[in-house]
């Protein structure tokens, strides 16, 4: 069990190696079990199948970086949720290079030190040049 200053260097870490894009980091830390529920509804069971699902994400979007803009940790429910700002290269097809920010929340939960779910919520419009620009629906 994580007293709250593991908790917050976890989630220190954790951050770090994503604006690393440090796949192999991003994913230390997770259960083998781990459950990831995505944004767009997709859920990926196991932290062997989220690294395949990840990899071309990591892969293929640019200089990404995230900014956390709120954090609540609970100690005893062996928790955390964040509201995040990600800047990145827009993949969109009308703006594609841009530079897009999108916010959204994770609510992570760990058991034993590791992250065993995380869900992420996005909102679903993106900034560009501070005007908001629907998301293109993928599979």
């Amino acid at each position: 069990m994580l007293d709250r200053a593991g908790i917050s260097n976890l989630l220190a870490d954790w951050l770090a190696a994503w604006n690393q894009h440090d796949l192999t980091g991003v994913l230390e830390p997770m259960a083998d079990e781990v459950i990831f529920e995505h944004w767009n509804g997709r859920v990926i069971r196991g932290k062997h199948q989220l690294g395949r699902a990840w990899q071309p994400w990591f892969s293929s979007h640019g200089n990404f970086h995230f900014e956390m803009t709120n954090c609540c940790l609970d100690e005893a429910r062996q928790s955390f949720s964040f509201e995040w700002r990600l800047a990145w290269p827009s993949p969109e097809p009308r703006v594609q290079g841009q530079l897009e920010l999108r916010t959204g929340v994770d609510v992570v939960q760990l058991r034993d030190g590791k992250i065993t779910s995380k869900r992420t919520y996005i909102k679903t419009c993106l900034m560009i040049d501070n005007r908001p620009l629907l998301l293109t629906l993928q599979p």
